[in-house]
């Protein structure tokens, strides 16, 4: 993943790093999720949400809103096909491809890859 120094802005994903503002955060990504993983990961704990977006900056959704993003924009675009996604047969010809980051943070973060 490369950033401009000035914008940072998302050139192309998958991402190998994640960041807030002019602050790198310390994280990685452990595994992919499906619909399923979320039901489990949102029932345990709030998360944080993070949106790339090839040239946009990174969007993040703040977990008390979460579960709302959840239900109204996330579920009706989460591919489980993480090596083929069919955007012919997705809503609005996009979808998100989830994957967990753990690291020296206090929430845990979702990154979705935005593909469209």
């Amino acid at each position: 993943m490369i950033m401009t120094s000035i914008n940072k802005i998302v050139t192309e994903i998958p991402l190998t790093n994640l960041w807030r503002d002019k602050e790198h955060i310390y994280a990685k990504q452990e595994r992919h999720l499906t619909a399923n993983d979320f039901q489990n990961i949102l029932k345990k704990y709030p998360v944080e949400f993070v949106i790339a977006d090839i040239g946009k900056e990174l969007k993040w959704v703040n977990y008390d809103k979460s579960f709302k993003f959840w239900k109204t924009e996330l579920k009706l675009h989460l591919t489980d096909n993480f090596d083929h996604i069919n955007l012919d047969k997705s809503l609005g010809n996009y979808a998100y491809v989830a994957s967990e980051w753990t690291g020296e943070i206090e929430t845990p973060i979702i990154l979705l890859e935005k593909h469209h």
